[in-house]
């Protein structure tokens, strides 16, 4: 199936401050901005009840992914140090809100965009692109994945490693938007789970690649397949 979706082309600047207060309803009240010393690419979030986020080890792309709500493959241009360079990351709202709601998820982003306008100087455009789109749906009937709640809340959050994803208290929306960050195409959730879930998950990156080889793009789809029983 192929479909139409918005591709992010982006201009960067530097990022002069790190650390600094921010009174605007739309901002994040406080903001800690570090290099992040970690010389391996293992990288977390993890949200606040608050509606704050601590991240580790997460790059300006990382960053813009969380703030447009888009995939890697969704982002164009910028220097190369866009997704070399890492950062911790650490934010608080001016006033708490819950950031697992619809109006929550969105007060969020508009405050992360906020924030990478103000201390990257990032300016984005929008453009449409045709692609591929996976659809992920239950074959089996049988959930091979740890049930840990009915929705996400504070303690939802992810650790990445290069072929190697743990996360905790994910519903099949967020896992789905995870996926398509590897398989390079939109990933679509169908398959009518409720709830949220623990999962981990083991491929090799370099043969999941939109773009790489073919025949070896099923590498990750083999291994949901043989470890959740899905399609």
């Amino acid at each position: 199936m192929r479909t139409k979706l918005p591709l992010l082309m982006n201009a960067v600047g530097t990022c002069c401050s790190v650390f600094g207060q921010v009174p605007l309803p739309s901002r994040f009240e406080v903001v800690s901005i570090k290099p992040s010393t970690e010389i391996n690419t293992n990288k977390g979030i993890r949200y606040m009840p608050d509606g704050g986020f601590r991240a580790g080890n997460y790059s300006l792309k990382d960053l813009i992914r969380l703030g447009w709500d888009v995939r890697a493959f969704q982002i164009m241009g910028g220097p190369g140090w866009l997704d070399a360079e890492r950062y911790n990351v650490q934010t608080r709202p001016d006033v708490p809100f819950n950031p697992h709601s619809t109006e929550g998820e969105e007060r969020l982003r508009e405050m992360v965009r906020s924030m990478l306008q103000d201390r990257f100087r990032l300016h984005v455009h929008q453009q449409k692109k045709e692609t591929n789109v996976y659809h992920l749906v239950s074959v089996q009937g049988i959930l091979k994945l740890k049930w840990t709640g009915d929705a996400r809340d504070a303690t939802t959050q992810m650790r990445d490693a290069k072929g190697h994803r743990w996360a905790t208290k994910f519903d099949m929306e967020l896992l789905a938007r995870y996926l398509g960050g590897e398989l390079g195409f939109p990933v679509v959730d169908q398959t009518g789970v409720a709830g949220v879930y623990d999962f981990e998950l083991v491929w090799n990156p370099e043969e999941s690649r939109a773009g790489g080889k073919t025949d070896s793009l099923p590498s990750m789809v083999t291994a949901i397949r043989s470890n959740w029983g899905w399609n």
